[in-house]
């Protein structure tokens, strides 16, 4: 399961719930859907607690603030600014896995020397021993002081050349961009050659929503676009989109069947 949870008011999630009315969301889903990962984008690390306490034990983590970088000087994102408010609860990605999760690791992408730098971490799922990658890739106009220089072809070109290197992968996120063949779409160029399959036999990984050998899907966030995406190198079984009032972007899940673990002759 993918969810931009839009955990911090400021950045436009005024009036979409509190961190544990969000974190019950990520619970109804795990139950009705055995989802056995979770990515998450713009959780506060408070409601990640209360993610935590609602899943319950044998539920592992890994957290990665988001940082403002302000001409190269770069401060971890508090969730909250007002008096009273907690310096110490940041704002974050983060990957929780229903049992062990191992080599949590955060990846170097090109970020705005002055804006918003999102985290790329992956951490393995040692259950099944798939790596799996939270993404959530820069606006468009992430510098405040260039708003016409775009990172986004850079940043998916750094997560395709980091995820190519894991045998079974499955990554996902906000990607802030349309799919290379949704209609009117004229950032397609961003889009790198190995990330995004035109279909069985083709380079790249299939997309959670991807019908056939169009590289489109249903939108996912509450503007009409699709912007989230899950990708695995996996056999896709089955996907979900959902509509949640606690986020402006939608729920993604994706069902694959894990190829297991070659076993030898003792």
């Amino acid at each position: 399961m993918s969810w931009n949870m839009c955990g911090v008011e400021r950045w436009g999630c005024t009036g979409t719930g509190t961190g544990d009315e969000k974190a019950e969301v990520v619970k109804q889903y795990v139950g009705s859907h055995y989802v056995q990962a979770v990515l998450l984008q713009e959780v506060c690390a408070s409601g990640l607690d209360s993610v935590m306490a609602k899943l319950g034990p044998g539920w592992s983590k890994s957290f990665a603030p988001y940082h403002w970088s302000q001409k190269g000087v770069r401060t971890p994102s508090p969730c909250a600014t007002g008096a009273g408010s907690d310096p110490n609860d940041l704002v974050g990605t983060a990957i929780v896995v229903k049992a062990g999760l191992a080599d949590a690791q955060q990846y170097p992408t090109t970020q705005p020397w002055t804006g918003l730098n999102p985290p790329f971490q992956c951490a393995t799922a040692t259950y099944f021993d798939v790596r799996l990658c939270t993404v959530h890739v820069s606006t468009k106009d992430a510098n405040p002081e260039h708003p016409d220089w775009d990172y986004r072809d850079d940043q998916l070109a750094e997560i395709t050349k980091v995820v190519s290197g894991f045998p079974k992968v499955v990554f996902g996120g906000d990607f802030n961009a349309s799919p290379p063949d949704w209609p009117g779409n004229k950032d397609a160029w961003i889009w790198p050659a190995g990330l995004y399959s035109q279909g069985p036999g083709t380079p790249g990984y299939q997309e959670c929503d991807q019908q056939g050998t169009a590289r489109t899907g249903r939108p996912t966030h509450n503007g009409g676009w699709k912007i989230d995406y899950l990708f695995s190198s996996e056999a896709r079984r089955w996907c979900l989109v959902a509509d949640t009032e606690r986020s402006d972007h939608h729920v993604v899940i994706e069902s694959v069947t894990i190829t297991p673990p070659a076993v030898t002759a003792g």
